[in-house]
């Protein structure tokens, strides 16, 4: 199984700890600091949301498992 997230970008994941940076969807603004959270297996997590320096936008991380064969 895979992890996908939406308002992040993945640096780097080992089994079910991911290490990303905060991402703006509405404007592509990437943070310059990583985080670290447990992504539970087969189930999603929500990270603390964020409001983008460049844009204002308000937005949460969601990250989860996904099966890459499904």
């Amino acid at each position: 199984m895979a992890i996908e997230m939406i308002g992040g970008v993945i640096v780097n994941e080992r089994g079910t700890v991911v290490t990303f940076r905060q991402k703006c969807e509405e404007c592509g603004y990437v943070f310059d600091f990583n985080k670290t959270t447990i992504v539970p297996a087969y189930a999603s997590r929500k990270v603390r949301p964020f409001t983008c320096p460049q844009c204002g936008n308000r937005q949460e991380v969601i990250a989860r498992h996904y099966r890459e064969d499904a």
